[in-house]
């Protein structure tokens, strides 16, 4: 049976701040060491909707949505999955278990 990973982004990057709210003090000082960690990986959601389109767009009418594909997790797909993952460009995160 082939699996299925979500693509993955690179820029989790630890010691960011959240630009809308300024950092406090006793953030600087606790956030301070993990500017020294690299960048962590970040899956990305894949989202099969009704129509039978695939998007990594959370919908914001949620009972649109036939199946998620948790970014970071593997997935069970079946021959059908596989041929239309592919179709939509996802082709190159199937691997053969």
């Amino acid at each position: 049976m082939a699996v299925f990973r979500p693509p993955t982004d690179d820029w989790l990057q630890l010691s960011d701040f959240d630009v809308d709210t300024p950092p406090t003090e006793e953030m600087i000082v606790s956030y301070s060491l993990l500017r020294f960690f690299r960048a962590m990986p970040r899956g990305r959601n894949v989202y099969l909707l009704d129509s039978g389109a695939y998007t990594e767009n959370e919908p914001s009418d949620m009972t649109t949505v036939r199946r998620t594909y948790q970014g970071g997790h593997e997935h069970q797909v079946t021959a059908s999955e596989v041929a239309s993952l592919t179709a939509a460009g996802y082709g190159a995160y199937i691997t053969e278990s």
